[in-house]
Formats: structure tokens, C-alpha cells, sequence
């Protein structure tokens, strides 16, 4: 299409009919240009709606993020008190495992002797 047609009025004029074709002018490039580009306003909407929809689950997944975040926080507080539990634990009965051999060896020492003399 020729840009001489698309020339928009360089000098306002305040008559009607000059203003009728202007306005039949913009009409015209606005075609044009859905032409062009393709989406009308309610599409633009529909983008818009899709767009907040988006938005919207972005923070309900960033909500969400947190809360697992939070959640990970206790668990490996909760793991790292089970851990050292388990290990006082462990040390605790190798402790007293240790003092029973040693006192059952003792006993059975005291044992022999008295047999043996």
C-alpha cells in the first residue's frame, strides 16, 4: 500500500467533513493494522486474563516453595537430633557392653583361681 494514502492531515481544520475523514483515515490504519498484527482487543483481554492466571499461579507455587522449604528445615533439624540420639545411644550400649565383658571376665577369673587352688 502507498504511503501517499496513509498521509494523515498535516493542517487541523475545524470543518466536519475534514474531520468525518479523518476519521474514516484512522478507521482505515486501525484495519490495516489488525491486519497486520491479528489479535483484536479481545484477544488482547484473553492474554490479559492468561497473563494475571499465570501471575497468580506463580505466587500460589512461590507460597508453596516456602512452605516446602520450611518443611525441609525441620526435617533436617529433626534428622541431624536423631543422629547424634543414635549415636549417644550406640555409644551408651558399647559402653556398658565393654563394662560387662570386662566384669564377666573378672568374675570368671575369680572363679578359676578359686577352682585352681
Amino acid at each position: 500500500m502507498p504511503l501517499a494514502c496513509l498521509a494523515m492531515p498535516t493542517k487541523p481544520t475545524n470543518t466536519p467533513v475534514s474531520t468525518e475523514v479523518e476519521l474514516e483515515q484512522l478507521r482505515a490504519e486501525v484495519a490495516r493494522l489488525r491486519e497486520l498484527v491479528g489479535p483484536n482487543e479481545q484477544s488482547y483481554t484473553k492474554l490479559k486474563t492468561d497473563v494475571w492466571s499465570a501471575r497468580d499461579a506463580v505466587i500460589g507455587a512461590e507460597a508453596e516453595v516456602g512452605i516446602l522449604r520450611g518443611r525441609v528445615r525441620s526435617l533436617e533439624a529433626e534428622l541431624v537430633r536423631a543422629l547424634k540420639e543414635q549415636q549417644w545411644l550406640k555409644s551408651e550400649i558399647i559402653g556398658r557392653l565393654k563394662a560387662w565383658r570386662i566384669m564377666h571376665r573378672r568374675v570368671i577369673g575369680r572363679a578359676r583361681r578359686t577352682l585352681v587352688k
